[in-house]
């Protein structure tokens, strides 16, 4: 796994780029932390500066068309066009870095360092660092005293790698002026003493160096000797102020930069006792955020967003923000999903959204941004009761109901069992009105739970939904016509047309009468003949009452049969 930065405290040692000396492999080169979000540097900055000299190598190199004798001799001393900070700030290939910084600017070429130090022909210090690392490096203000050849006072410049001051190194402000603020780090010269890294003291092309790799040696700072032309500050082997001339190549470099604190570092040290860095690319943004182009206060709004690539393939999600108002942003949903539906409060007057993509290491891509919505507080209809379960119906009904709406806004109302629309109606607000559950539509309902449905809709979309429930439990049934058909004469026969769905193992009887005025009708069965599509005879020759009359009558027994059982209509003629 992995840390930040932050983590670890003043002190720690971390491996960050790699330095070439001369022609041994490239190595890691070793820094310490030695100050955290120190002021003046870039906000969240961590500072490292090289724990051990890394390499040694000229200030500048001697100047010969310079007009300023201790120029041409010895250097120039102006950190900010000297040899060692542009070559720092370069990942130019061998050859390459170099660029004049002025009219009598020099490369630090054999001919013009001491020490036989040479550096014109090397690549850049950051050719050895990778992309990531290169780009994790701040940019960081700096003031620099200015030698009082070239006017004195201090110049500020900016730079991603550089040489401490004696200021940050906790040594004198040069002639008084403060080159930003002592770490804190290097509160005495023992703290300050340096030696030459392995690399350093195997290769270096130096004339002049340590008898030893275990013996101290002095090292580069960026502050002039501002009386001189020529000299620079070092720490020497004692580790206290000193300066030499700026040619000398057998001077120590220990640069110094700034990262950001969210860097990711392994959790623990490796042989050599230093953190490493994890290099992780965020994922890519989500490729866009889709909102509802209506939002409406106190109602949802299902937000989408467009899935995000990870070349380290360890994406494990996004985050979802909200600004209400045009207000801050905060966190409404963290997750892997591609959707969230938010609760819109009633009496927000904009809301907006923003979604990133983050991995494992908590590396997140940048914020896919929505445009403003307006939320519409327009409130929904209100139909009146509660959702609820009518229980058992044997028989037809009817469920009354209102509809209210506080903006007076037009309402239309659908009605609908089991999603099937049986009505659909704009509705008079606050007027009575009925979910009639009878005729055809309570027989075309099968045995067992059904869901009515009432839903009101505004004019603005706004939508209420009533549901109840019942069940339906009808074993049998018997229909008549209510009132007898009068005949002139006796009825001798009849034919009858039953429209029906009966399961077989389902009861049907169809019975027909002659007499149906009389108090006590004679009824006949029919069944064989509705079933036989024929027709049927009437045995009965007798009434008591006035006239004649023709009643027929159906009755269903549904027994233990399953589905659908019913009748749809009942017809006939007679003679």
């Amino acid at each position: 796994m992995a840390q930040t930065l932050s983590n670890l405290p003043t002190g720690a040692k971390v491996k960050f780029g790699n330095h070439k000396v001369n022609t041994e492999a490239a190595m890691p080169i070793i820094w310490t932390i030695v100050a955290k979000n120190h002021p003046g540097y870039p906000a969240n900055a961590i500072t490292l500066h090289a724990e051990k000299i890394i390499d040694l190598r000229c200030f500048d190199a001697r100047e010969p068309n310079n007009t300023n004798s201790d120029r041409k001799s010895y250097g120039n001393n102006r950190y900010s066009v000297s040899n060692i900070d542009q070559w720092l700030n370069k990942d130019s290939a061998a050859g390459a870095w170099y660029v004049g910084q002025h009219t009598y600017d020099q490369s630090p070429n054999a001919a013009n360092v001491n020490n036989n130090t040479p550096y014109d022909t090397r690549p850049g210090f950051l050719n050895h660092f990778s992309t990531e690392e290169k780009n994790a490096i701040l940019s960081t203000p700096l003031r620099v005293v200015k030698p009082s050849v070239d006017g004195g006072g201090y110049e500020d410049i900016t730079r991603k790698v550089f040489l401490p001051s004696t200021t940050e190194v906790g040594l004198a402000n040069e002639g008084g002026t403060a080159e930003g603020t002592a770490w804190g780090f290097y509160t005495s010269n023992a703290a300050r003493i340096a030696y030459l890294t392995a690399q350093a003291f195997n290769n270096t092309l130096s004339s002049s160096k340590p008898s030893a790799i275990g013996n101290a040696w002095y090292w580069w700072l960026r502050t002039p000797n501002s009386s001189r032309a020529n000299g620079a500050r070092i720490v020497d082997a004692g580790g206290t102020l000193s300066s030499s001339n700026a040619h000398g190549g057998d001077c120590g470099v220990r640069p110094a930069l700034n990262l950001l604190s969210s860097l990711l570092v392994s959790d623990t040290t490796d042989s050599d006792g230093c953190y490493t860095f994890v290099w992780n690319t965020p994922p890519t943004k989500p490729p866009h955020i889709n909102v509802p182009a209506s939002i409406y206060g106190g109602k949802t709004a299902a937000i989408s967003w467009g899935a995000s690539t990870d070349v380290d393939n360890n994406l494990s999600g996004y985050i979802l923000q909200r600004s209400v108002n045009g207000g801050a942003y905060t966190q409404i949903f963290k997750g892997n999903a591609l959707t969230y539906t938010d609760t819109i409060t009633y009496g927000w007057n904009t809301v907006r959204y923003r979604v990133c993509a983050y991995d494992a290491m908590d590396a997140a891509s940048d914020w896919q941004v929505s445009d403003i919505r307006t939320v519409i507080n327009n409130q929904a209809p209100v139909i009146s009761g509660s959702d609820a379960n009518l229980g058992v119906k044997s028989a037809g009904f009817t469920q009354s109901y209102t509809v209210t709406d506080a903006d007076g806004d037009s309402v239309t109302v659908t009605e609908k069992i089991d999603g099937v629309l049986l009505h659909s109606y704009n509705v008079t607000l606050e007027a009575t009105n009925t979910f009639s559950v009878t005729g055809t539509t309570w027989l075309a309902q099968s045995n067992g739970s059904h869901t009515m449905t009432i839903t009101a809709t505004d004019s603005f979309g706004n939508i209420t939904v009533r549901t109840y429930t019942f069940t339906k439990s009808v074993n049998s049934f018997s229909i008549q016509n209510a009132s007898p058909m009068m005949a002139d004469t006796r009825p001798s026969r009849i034919r009858i047309g039953v429209t029906r769905n009966i399961p077989p193992e389902a009861t049907f009887k169809v019975y027909v009468c002659n007499n149906g005025y009389d108090s006590v009708p004679t009824w006949e069965d029919a069944t064989s003949s509705v079933t036989g599509s024929l027709i049927h005879i009437f045995e009965n020759t007798t009434k008591t009452a006035a006239s004649w009359g023709v009643l027929i009558k159906v009755e269903v027994d549904r027994g233990l049969a399953e589905g659908a059982c019913y009748v749809n209509q009942i017809g006939g003629n007679f003679e």
